[in-house]
């Protein structure tokens, strides 16, 4: 029999199953791979927004993961929310025991692939997700993390003053270390009628090919894409395959998005 094929989410909750680890279980579901989850913060959401969170104590978190990782394989990790430092120094303890596949210089290799996606504020930007300062200590997550996700608002926040386009983003970001860097272009000004992303690694920085721009504003989009790239990873591909796979996955399902309450709409099955 085959071996089966694991991927952890460490993520907050939502409880209208839009976004959150609700979202990343069904994506590792589509792609074959049995879902594992750890809670970082309980947040009280519907499709009309964020109304408010609790950031799980790190204690808590730390009990999840030492259950998860004595029993459990684990064949990726994608990380979402991290509200707090404390939480975010219990995952960095907890992905120290492990190889994300990157050397020094970014390049492939066999080992445990690593996604983080920074949330730091809901989707339209107003209600925040973490703590302040949270752009200053999520560094501390970058000799673990194997590909970073940030849209242009969390890019910004991460890279500080200076880096203005979507290149220099991206190489700020591989300048403060981190191996890999996938800028989200939704929230970026469009040029036509398609959203372009831009990948960065040891190699340079790349435009990937454009995509139709969907209409209206989905749910929970950045932790689709995210998923899928752990969960296309853990299936062999390799970081660029992954990010291409994960991108087409996405763009599949944006053309089942549905309003299912009185908000944004989500990707239903």
């Amino acid at each position: 029999m085959k071996p089966v094929l694991t991927a952890l989410t460490i993520a907050g909750t939502d409880p209208s199953g839009g976004a959150g680890v609700p979202v990343d279980l069904q994506v590792f579901r589509d792609f074959g791979v049995h879902g594992l989850s750890a809670i970082t913060a309980v947040v009280w959401q519907n499709t009309q927004g964020v109304r408010g969170y609790r950031a799980l104590e790190a204690g808590v978190l730390k009990a999840q993961l030492e259950a998860i990782g004595e029993d459990l394989p684990v064949g990726g990790v994608k990380i979402g929310m991290v509200p707090t430092e404390a939480l975010l120094e219990e995952i960095a303890a907890f992905l120290g025991a492990f190889d994300d596949g990157a050397d020094a210089d970014g390049a492939d290799a066999d080992g445990m692939p690593v996604v983080f996606d920074p949330v730091m504020a809901e989707g339209s930007g107003v209600k925040s997700l973490a703590d302040e300062g949270a752009s200053r200590w999520m560094p501390g997550l970058k000799r673990s993390v194997g590909l970073i996700t940030p849209n242009a608002d969390e890019a910004r926040r991460l890279a500080g003053d200076g880096p203005e386009t979507p290149v220099e983003l991206v190489e700020e970001l591989l300048a403060q270390g981190w191996r890999r860097v996938l800028l989200k272009g939704g929230h970026l000004e469009r040029q036509g009628d398609e959203v372009v992303d831009w990948y960065g690694d040891g190699e340079g920085v790349m435009e990937l090919p454009g995509y139709p721009a969907v209409p209206v504003d989905v749910r929970g989009t950045g932790c689709q894409l995210s998923s899928a790239i752990v969960a296309s990873r853990v299936g062999g591909a390799s970081w660029v395959g992954a990010v291409e796979e994960a991108r087409g996955y996405l763009h599949e399902k944006l053309r089942g998005a549905r309003r299912v309450g009185e908000g944004r709409p989500i990707v239903v099955r």
